[in-house]
Order: structure tokens, then C-alpha cells, then sequence
């Protein structure tokens, strides 16, 4: 073992330093910070207090894969994808909220880390991969101050369009299983359009293009063909990227019973009669506003499609969803929940 010692420490960005030099950005992160919706607020959140803004450190990236090697943290116990609007925030505050548990949820220093030519193009890609377990181990490390007790279950939820880079995410957790979580299009959509991503405005600064849509192109068909197409590329991303041996299908209709009946047994969790209650607590609300009650939105989703979206939805993400759909069915995965049940009622991310 090295002389490196980061217990007790998290990092919370991967940069280039002077001459490129890769740095890591170190915090003393509260246990709160991975019990948020997003990774980036609960980080945001503890920054905004004086001792966490103090204790920092920012040591050369080596010194982070020294400390992995000498002292990993958990593997990762399951992995999800979702293609946006479709429960998968549900599924990591329900994790969230059980002791022992340490979900990342969308990280973007994990997502820096996995397009590593886009979004670091001074670190060396050979390095990107172990950088990324080094990172999440880190945050589920058994000396990590004000666990209570050292975590048992890493979750990781990507962002929506790493689908497309899922082969780099199985070389980093070649043995974790994946869960795949998607919902009808003309929902997602419309949920799309009403409060739009970063990600779904052409020339946006994460440098994610799902279908490859050149910008003069995209400019010239319009925002609502523009979120079509590119939820397509999500979607199709999904089924090409689907491999039976080690991925759940979920449609979002199944939440979030299938949160307890499919997902954690998939993920080799077995709560507890009170961790389920602790889980079960988490469907009453509204996954990205937990003070807030969910209200079911499905079927006015469906209700407020033009027959523009109605259109493009058909055209560009529907044959995906169907082969989704298909391959679920093979699977002998069948829906939980009739359309129309409260499950429809989570506004999801």
C-alpha cells in the first residue's frame, strides 16, 4: 500500500490543472449528498455551508487510483439506464432512502469520466475507465464519515443518453447488472417539450447528440422534430445495447411496485420488512421535489399531445418502444400495473 490516505474524503470533480495535468477535487462529504435526486445538487447543497467549502483538497489523479488500489470501495450492485421522464429517479430515492444504501445519481464527473474524448480531452482514455471505479468507490467507501454503518449497495443511474456508451460502462462493471427503464413516447415527449433538457437544444454544452442530427439540420426541423428524433436515438440505443444475460426491462407502468418485486432481487438486494417501508415511503412523493406529493400525469400527457407529436412520436420513437416492449414480453416480464393505475402518477427522471 502507498502512503496515500483519503478516508473520510469523496471526490467531486475530475480537471485539467495546469500544463492538463489531470486533478481530482476532493470534499469531507456529509452523508445527505448522495441522498438527493441528482448527485450534482446534493454536492451543490453541502458546498453552500462554510466547512465544506474549508476542507478541501486537489491531489493529481493518480493519487485517487493509488487509493482505489489500496482501499476500494463497493462494486457497484446494479446500474441504471432510462431514456428521461420515466421513473429512474423514483428508483434511486427509493434506494436512497435505506440505510447502508449509496445511490450517484447521474454524476457528472462519472458521465466526464465515460466520454472522456468529449469532455476531458486532456486525460489519457486509458485512464477514464479506472478513474471511474476509483470514483465511485470513493463515494461508497466503508470509512466514509456518517454512514452509520459501512454501505452494503452501490446504485448507479446514468444520465439518459449514456445507453449509447454502455459498452465503456461494461468494460468499467463488467459483472453488475443493468436495469433498463423506459415509457411510453408520446409521454416522455410531451414531458420533453413542456420543460426541455439541456441535452435536447442543438449545440448544447454537454455535447450529447443522440441521433447524430448535424446543427444546421436541426435548426431548420424545429424543436418538436428535433426531441423526436433524438429521443429515437435514445430508445434505439436501448434495444441495440440490450443483452438478456445481465438487463431488466421495465416500462415505467410497472412502478413502482416492480421497485421491491423486480428491481432490488434483480440488483441481489434483499431489504428488510422496515427497509421496504423506508422504500415504500419514497412513492408517496414526487421523486425530483420530495416535498411535494405526486399527482398522476399520464394519461393528461397523453391528452395534451398535438397530433404533430402524436406524429412524430409514431414516426421516430415508437418502433423502438414496441421492440422495448417485445423484448420485455419475451422475457416474461409482464406488467405489474393495468394502464391508468397510480403507478402512471410519478413524475419521473
Amino acid at each position: 500500500m502507498g502512503g496515500v490516505n483519503f478516508e473520510g474524503w469523496s471526490p467531486i470533480r475530475v480537471y485539467a490543472g495546469a500544463g492538463g495535468a489531470p486533478l481530482v477535487d476532493w470534499m469531507r462529504a456529509p452523508p445527505g449528498a448522495t441522498r438527493t435526486p441528482f448527485f450534482a445538487d446534493g454536492v451543490q447543497d453541502a458546498l453552500f455551508h462554510p466547512f465544506h467549502q474549508a476542507f478541501r483538497r486537489q491531489t493529481p489523479l493518480s493519487d485517487l487510483l493509488e487509493w482505489a488500489e489500496a482501499s476500494p470501495g463497493l462494486a457497484p450492485s446494479g446500474i441504471v439506464f432510462h431514456v428521461s421522464r420515466c421513473g429512474s429517479t423514483l428508483v434511486t430515492q427509493a434506494f436512497a432512502a435505506i440505510d447502508g444504501h449509496v445511490t450517484l445519481s447521474e454524476a457528472p464527473l462519472l458521465d466526464d469520466l465515460l466520454r472522456v474524448e468529449t469532455m476531458r480531452p486532456t486525460l489519457d482514455p486509458a485512464l477514464a475507465i479506472p478513474a471511474a471505479r476509483a470514483v465511485a468507490g470513493a463515494w461508497a467507501h466503508p470509512l466514509r464519515p456518517g454512514l452509520g454503518e459501512p454501505p452494503r449497495h452501490l446504485v448507479i443511474k446514468c444520465d439518459c443518453w449514456a445507453t449509447g456508451y454502455a459498452e465503456r460502462i461494461a468494460q468499467a462493471w463488467p459483472e453488475t447488472p443493468w436495469l433498463f427503464l423506459y415509457r411510453d413516447p408520446v409521454e416522455v415527449l410531451v414531458s420533453q417539450l413542456q420543460q426541455r433538457a439541456a441535452y435536447l437544444i442543438p449545440g448544447g454544452p454537454l455535447g450529447v447528440n443522440p441521433a447524430g442530427i448535424a446543427f444546421d439540420d436541426a435548426l431548420a426541423m424545429g424543436p418538436e422534430a428535433y426531441c423526436a428524433r433524438s429521443l429515437g436515438g435514445i430508445y434505439e440505443a436501448m434495444v441495440r445495447q440490450f443483452r438478456p444475460e445481465r438487463t431488466l426491462l421495465l416500462d415505467y407502468r410497472q412502478l413502482p411496485s416492480a421497485i421491491l418485486a423486480q428491481i432490488a432481487p434483480h440488483f441481489g438486494m434483499a431489504p428488510s420488512p422496515e427497509a421496504a417501508l423506508q422504500i415504500a415511503s419514497t412513492f408517496a412523493v414526487h421523486a425530483k421535489h420530495p416535498n411535494h406529493p405526486f399527482a398522476p400525469d399520464a394519461q393528461r400527457k397523453r391528452q395534451q399531445a398535438s397530433p404533430r407529436l402524436l406524429e412524430l412520436a409514431a414516426q421516430w420513437i415508437a418502433p423502438y418502444y414496441d421492440a422495448l416492449e417485445a423484448l420485455r414480453a419475451a422475457a416474461g416480464n409482464a406488467s405489474v400495473h393495468a394502464a391508468g393505475s397510480r403507478s402512471e402518477a410519478h413524475e419521473a427522471g
